[in-house]
């Protein structure tokens, strides 16, 4: 982000750097697994909200001179 500042950088560096590299490992897998499941949610819910755009409901009839369209 380019609102963090550099100090603050160095120190989240620092910190992950001091972590064990199996530590470091299981904790990218954690986040990507987490960020997965966050992005399939967000397009399942997006798809169905398509869907019921593109299948409105039919009780509401619409009347063009005397008959259903």
């Amino acid at each position: 982000m380019t609102d963090t500042p550099q100090h603050i950088k160095e120190l989240q560096l620092k910190i992950w750097l001091s972590k064990s590299p199996m530590e470091r490992l299981k904790q990218t897998l954690e986040s990507n697994g987490q960020l997965l499941q966050f992005w399939s949610s967000a397009h399942i819910a997006d798809k169905s909200r398509n869907e019921q755009k593109s299948n409105p409901k039919t009780n509401n009839n619409i009347y063009w001179r005397g008959s259903t369209v």
